[in-house]
């Protein structure tokens, strides 16, 4: 029994640890736009914040493997999660707008510098065989926050304000801290290859399908919730209805994280993703041609199908490094998903102008879709040796 409990505190606290980073962004996320209006944003220069939130975020991403190199893994991870308060706090304090958007868009720098290294601690953590299952774990923690986080950000905002959210989401990214220096982060750097060898890295075939068809899927995802609520709303749906549907969505992600888990090992989750792919592709397709209570269940598939997609492309990414790489990797990883989530809505709102109506953007998720699962198709299930011995002559 002390056996087992011992293999579970390590996931468990990272679990935590990651829950309490998600937190702290997904508390403002609702209450984001609202702020950022009331402080004179219009909608175009809310989008424009927003978005440069996600881009600064992917771009650092790719630098976090170089930074964890520099100053070590452990200070990374905490350095980042107490910038990351600080940052929250000017955003939801200051009344300048240029402050605010510099505060948002460090925000997103810290979260670059934060995420990978989280997540390759997370691959640390457990053998090759189990990784698949504390990644299940982890993303079954943070994809509760999912859930709580904009309710509770809604509630506080609603009783003390819209900047009362920020100093929330700070506490919990220093919440964190304790958590994760707890958890014994290793100090070695990891990801500290040398740029010309990085850059061999990236310029794998492998990465760099696994990597495009990343980008190509969370374009997707991102399609999904910029423009859903806005058609929705066209189409007479209330408020309450169109956060039902992120609801029950949300939900069903957060189930499907340790199935997944479980799953992945199967050829490290390669026809689970381009499954997934393939659903998520379906679902967005579908939103012009349903109405009302269908959303419902159509939101549930795409959580369903969208949950798959964390642990499997982890999966793919860290089977391909050795240890000391893990961040690196996943710098990538975490790189392709920002990027994407910015891609889509940018990609979206130029077809919606073009065509002149919200469900334009839907109809892109045929060619990204297809385009994503024959890339990933493309990708080796298996590698002889992770890089960067592959790498040698």
């Amino acid at each position: 029994m002390a056996t087992v409990a011992r293999r579970r505190e390590p996931s468990l606290l990272l679990g935590a640890a990651g829950f309490c980073s998600n937190m702290s962004w997904q508390v403002v996320l609702p209450i984001l736009p609202l702020h950022l209006a009331h402080l004179g944003f219009d909608v175009s220069q809310v989008g424009l914040v927003v978005g440069l939130f996600s881009l600064t975020m992917g771009v650092v991403e790719l630098q976090a493997g170089v930074i964890a190199a520099a100053v070590g893994r452990r200070t990374a991870l905490l350095g980042a999660l107490a910038a990351h308060a600080v940052c929250l706090g000017v955003a939801g304090l200051g009344h300048a707008r240029w402050l605010v958007a510099a505060a948002f868009a460090a925000a997103g720098a810290t979260r670059g510098v934060l995420v990978p290294p989280l997540h390759a601690t997370v691959a640390d953590s457990a053998p090759a065989e189990r990784r698949g299952r504390a990644f299940g774990v982890f993303w079954l923690c943070t994809s509760l926050a999912s859930l709580a986080g904009p309710a509770l950000g809604g509630f506080v905002a609603s009783h003390a304000g819209d900047g009362a959210p920020f100093a929330v989401a700070a506490l919990f990214s220093l919440a964190a801290i304790p958590l994760l220096a707890a958890r014994g982060v290793p100090r070695r750097a990891a990801g500290g290859a040398p740029a010309v060898d990085f850059a061999a890295f990236l310029g794998s075939p492998s990465v760099v399908r696994l990597g495009v068809s990343m980008l190509l899927c969370y374009s997707l995802a991102g399609i999904w919730t910029t423009f859903l609520p806005l058609y929705a709303a066209r189409q007479g749906i209330s408020v309450v209805t169109i956060g039902w549907i992120f609801a029950i969505q949300g939900g069903a992600y957060a189930l499907m994280q340790v199935p997944t888990g479980r799953l992945a090992a199967l050829e490290h989750g390669r026809w689970l993703t381009v499954a997934g792919i393939a659903v998520m592709t379906g679902t967005v397709l579908a939103v012009p041609l349903i109405h009302g209570a269908s959303l419902l269940a159509d939101g549930a598939l795409f959580g369903m199908a969208f949950g798959i997609m964390p642990v499997t492309f982890a999966m793919q990414f860290t089977q391909r490094v050795t240890p000391d790489l893990y961040t690196a990797a996943l710098s990538v990883y975490n790189s392709a998903i920002d990027l994407g989530l910015f891609a889509g809505p940018l990609l979206g709102a130029a077809v919606a102008a073009a065509a002149s109506t919200v469900a334009a953007p839907f109809l892109l998720a045929l060619p990204v879709g297809v385009a994503a699962v024959a890339i990933v198709r493309r990708v080796p299930s298996r590698v002889a040796q992770p890089w960067p011995e592959q790498a040698s002559p």
